[in-house]
């Protein structure tokens, strides 16, 4: 008989905001208005735009209250699941719109303990959120695979749809494949540390 282990097993977490559609009404024209006057702006790409690196926190937006709890109370059960010390606090939230051919490179957002992205405005049309598998920075298994699994596969993608919030270890590599679809796709993304 051979007894298999999962060694270093990583959770993600999902959820869904309840008043997502609302929410989209009044968030979306605030944030098209904001990279309007946005004179001097952080770009993904030639398509794309983040708040990212300004000195607010996006979620401490009146509008964006509710959210903002609904986040900390979904951390915080993260937190305690993963026997972890310390109270999580924010520490940096910004949003992004995406547009066709825009992508996001391979990153992590390490020093903090928490990460996650809400999808302020999204469909399955759109790239979703992609961890990529450190194991697997090696390309092992060089013999090729008849089939994916957890163990063998080099990344998982995470869908995006419209009120729906990943949150996820600081440490895991994660990126955004080009997206393809002529719309916008618009998240918060944000940091809790301790």
């Amino acid at each position: 008989m051979i007894d298999a282990q999962l060694i270093f097993p990583t959770k993600v977490y999902r959820s869904k905001f309840e008043d997502a559609q609302e929410l989209q009404k009044k968030i979306v024209p605030l944030f098209l208005h904001k990279e309007k006057n946005d004179m001097s702006p952080v770009r993904y790409s030639a398509n794309g735009y983040t708040s990212y690196g300004n000195d607010s926190n996006v979620l401490d937006i009146p509008d964006l209250f509710n959210l903002k709890e609904f986040l900390t109370d979904i951390i915080m059960k993260c937190h305690q699941e993963a026997k972890l010390n310390g109270v999580p606090k924010l520490e940096s939230s910004w949003f992004s719109i995406m547009r066709k051919h825009t992508y996001h490179e391979e990153h992590h957002h390490m020093p903090s303990v928490w990460s996650g992205v809400y999808y302020v405005q999204a469909d399955q049309t759109h790239p979703g959120l992609t961890f990529v598998n450190r194991n697997q920075k090696t390309h092992w298994p060089r013999t090729g695979v008849s089939e994916l699994t957890e163990s063998n596969s080099p990344e998982v993608t995470c869908s995006a749809e419209t009120g729906s919030v990943i949150i996820f270890p600081s440490h895991v590599l994660h990126k955004v494949h080009q997206q393809t679809v002529d719309k916008d796709r618009i998240m918060i993304s944000f940091n809790y540390g301790i």
